[in-house]
């Protein structure tokens, strides 16, 4: 006897499986929708990290938060396989998220103080580690100093030369640290404190006239800031013209005025003195002895003695004494 399948129970059978069908497909359209919208939400925060990253060039990868990574880029829900998802998990272990090294303590203390000099108002120079010569000890490498920047004491003083055709025609350009000082003093920080205090300290300077004449001498004072006030004893060239007798022609004679720092006196006090060839009638019109009298009665103040030498080697009076001994 054969069973006969009422209509009804077919109709019904039908809409059950089309409602299955039905709701199988909705749930994969909302599976689909939402992994369209976590991967539009994370190359979103991605595209935004990046772009932080490129613009604030401040902070280091290394202090960079990985473990915000997992709020950013948040793993997939689990559906209905999740035996099956976690048996795939411990047979292939993701891998652990790359770590950046943390800056060690020297490269911490250059930067600080960069920042301490940029924010001092000062010219800051490049942060560098000094790659081999650093392992050398500190006595080594001030030998290498002396060797390249203090000639012996028969080939002092130290010549700096000017030229009217820069100087004198435009902007002084010895008031930038590559040029006032060894060009090595202005690789790194840490190098130009080690050389400035042996170059400035244990040399003698010669100015020539052409640096006299444009006032280079002060903005290269400026330049060296508080090393400066090392310096011993700078000699500055002055061209005397003179008239002959019969006051036809004129001849031109060499003179020196030498400015005695505080750092080789033991008064602290600055004196000048003048060589023969500077007429004494030109020295008393220009009024440079009560200026150097008026220095020395200052208070130190902030500057010091760097401060000092750039009013004595910049003054006014010294400017009208050079004019005068071209007259």
């Amino acid at each position: 006897m054969s069973a006969t399948t009422s209509p009804e129970s077919s109709s019904e059978s039908e809409s059950a499986l089309d409602r299955l069908e039905r709701e199988a497909e909705e749930d994969g359209e909302n599976d689909l929708h939402d992994l369209v919208t976590h991967h539009h939400d994370s190359g979103a925060k991605l595209r935004a990290w990046r772009k932080a990253e490129a613009t604030d060039l401040s902070t280091p990868r290394s202090q960079m938060a990985w473990e915000d990574m997992d709020a950013m880029f948040p793993s997939i829900p689990r559906g209905s396989n999740d035996d099956d998802d976690e048996e795939m998990r411990d047979a292939h272990p993701l891998p652990a998220a790359p770590t950046k090294p943390k800056p060690n303590r020297w490269t911490t203390h250059q930067l600080r103080q960069t920042e301490a000099k940029h924010s001092s108002g000062r010219e800051s120079f490049p942060v560098s580690d000094m790659g081999l010569f650093s392992l050398l000890p500190g006595e080594l490498r001030n030998l290498i100093y002396r060797l390249a920047f203090v000639p012996p004491p028969q080939n002092q003083p130290v010549v700096i030369a000017g030229s009217d055709l820069i100087c004198g025609r435009g902007a002084c350009v010895h008031h930038r640290a590559p040029i006032a000082a060894p060009g090595m003093a202005s690789t790194c920080l840490q190098i130009r404190n080690e050389v400035l205090p042996i170059y400035v300290a244990e040399n003698e300077f010669r100015f020539d006239a052409a640096m006299v004449r444009n006032r280079c001498v002060a903005a290269w004072a400026r330049c060296l800031d508080s090393y400066a006030g090392m310096v011993r004893k700078v000699t500055l060239e002055v061209l005397v013209l003179r008239r002959d007798v019969l006051g036809v022609g004129t001849e031109s004679e060499m003179g020196e005025v030498g400015v005695e720092c505080p750092a080789a006196r033991g008064d602290g006090r600055f004196e000048v003195v003048f060589s023969a060839g500077i007429p004494r009638g030109k020295i008393e019109g220009s009024k440079v002895l009560e200026l150097v009298e008026r220095v020395n009665g200052e208070d130190v103040g902030e500057g010091g003695r760097a401060r000092r030498l750039a009013s004595i080697v910049g003054s006014d009076e010294l400017a009208e004494m050079i004019f005068r001994c071209k007259k």
